[in-house]
């Protein structure tokens, strides 16, 4: 587990950055077929949908104080999200957490496109690496997204996570 810190305790940031469109060839490679939260509970939920489709459930926190949950789609490409319960606004930052235990979502680092939020990390695996996680920023609204998989980051360009 020390391999993913730095001598600092800076998380160790993969050196290549590769970008892929979201089309219909790359689809499996923009899609997550599971989400981990920090201590491991399954995000990716199948009973609720968009679409037909599985979908990741958060909790959130607005600056305000409210709370509520959002299911996001689980394809990078897909702008699919479901307010479940409460409201999102959009450009409003909101802290996001795990539905389960209530343990708030890592963060990356600062969002380099809105430049006022943070990409909070969701795992990939049970392992929890963030060699094989996603990141992606929590203001409502904002495209920026990214894919880490063994080393190399895949950006997928225009998303709407929120």
């Amino acid at each position: 587990m020390e391999e993913r810190f730095t001598e600092f305790g800076m998380w160790r940031m993969p050196e290549r950055v590769e970008k892929l469109e979201s089309t219909p060839e790359n689809s499996e490679a923009l899609s997550l077929g599971a989400a981990f939260c920090p201590k491991g509970h399954g995000l990716v939920s199948g009973e609720e949908t968009l679409a037909g489709q599985s979908g990741i459930l958060l909790a959130f926190t607005r600056p305000n104080g409210e709370t509520g949950r959002v299911l996001i789609s689980t394809r990078l490409g897909d702008l699919s999200k479901k307010v479940l319960e409460g409201e999102l606004v959009r450009g409003e930052r909101v802290s996001l957490a795990c539905p389960v235990c209530g343990t708030p979502l890592p963060i990356l680092a600062q969002c380099d496109r809105c430049h006022t939020g943070d990409m909070c990390v969701l795992y990939c695996s049970p392992a929890l690496s963030i060699e094989d996680s996603v990141a992606f920023c929590n203001v409502v609204g904002c495209p920026n997204a990214m894919l880490v998989r063994s080393d190399r980051i895949i950006r997928a360009l225009e998303r709407d996570m929120l």
